[in-house]
């Protein structure tokens, strides 16, 4: 049975990503832990309130999540549980994946804020440290299946093994229909992909119902983001491209560019290194 972590601090666009995720394990016969991560207000450090305080705050904490993993379980008929932590958030999730053995995160998006914009938050950070496949659901989806994906691809700077058999997973779970999608610049990165060594080797695609679409421009994310008008996908795939120090500071992450834009879930799918 696969796990998926839940992350939820019980706001709207959580609550919502939560109720998607139990829908999909219910669908898929997934098990889900929900993961807190508790907070201490300022005006409670500033007032340096007593240990019972906080032992107080973490049992109303543990409260609230075991309610809610025994709604879940009994509203979908799915195996629940919870994870309450505290301290450093990539850190602590780290730990609850290999603790419970997670096979992916999901985790709700809210609409980008000026402070998002300049800080970045809790979905992107995770985007590029954790090592799992992230589901990133908007506050105003629903989850009604996934039979059609779009995955908008890079040249193979940015493919792995590990990579592709997190997406050919999902292909093959939902029985989806999957849409390969190349922006770029020039046309001779179409050559590359037509004869991508990762992308076209070593899967057997006869029962996958695929097609490749390539676009030349240079506003990748205008491209992506009027194909997803276009196609109307059910979920949009990404895989981040890790730059290092001096390309990052004249490139922003597209993947999490489009986890603030997105209109659909957006799947961001770990690099790794094989």
């Amino acid at each position: 049975m696969k796990t998926i972590i839940v992350c939820t601090n019980f706001s709207h666009e959580a609550e919502n990503a939560t109720h998607y995720a139990a829908s999909m394990a219910k669908e898929n016969k997934y098990r889900i832990i929900l993961f807190n991560l508790q907070t201490v207000s300022i005006h409670a450090l500033n007032a340096q309130a007593s240990a019972d305080f906080f032992y107080a705050q973490t049992l109303k904490n543990q409260k609230k999540l075991d309610d809610k993993a025994a709604e879940l379980a009994a509203l979908y008929a799915i195996e629940t549980g919870y994870h309450l932590a505290s301290g450093n958030f990539i850190e602590e999730l780290e730990k609850c994946i290999q603790l419970h053995e997670c096979d992916f995160i999901v985790m709700g998006m809210a609409e980008r804020t000026l402070e998002q914009k300049l800080l970045g938050n809790s979905v992107t950070r995770a985007i590029h440290r954790l090592k799992k496949p992230i589901l990133i659901v908007p506050s105003h989806i629903e989850y009604t299946g996934i039979r059609k994906i779009l995955f908008a691809y890079d040249t193979h700077k940015s493919m792995t093994w590990t990579a592709m058999n997190d997406i050919y997973y999902f292909i093959n779970k939902f029985n989806a229909e999957i849409e390969v999608f190349n922006v770029s610049e020039r046309l001779e990165d179409f050559a590359e992909v037509i004869h991508d060594i990762d992308l076209n080797s070593g899967y057997d695609l006869d029962d996958i119902k695929y097609s490749f679409k390539m676009t030349q421009s240079i506003e990748v994310i205008k491209a992506i983001e009027e194909e997803i008008r276009l196609t109307n996908p059910d979920l949009l795939t990404m895989v981040p491209y890790k730059y290092n120090l001096i390309e990052s500071l004249f490139h922003r992450s597209k993947t999490a560019i489009m986890a603030y834009k997105n209109k659909v879930p957006l799947l961001s799918i770990p690099l790794n290194i094989d």
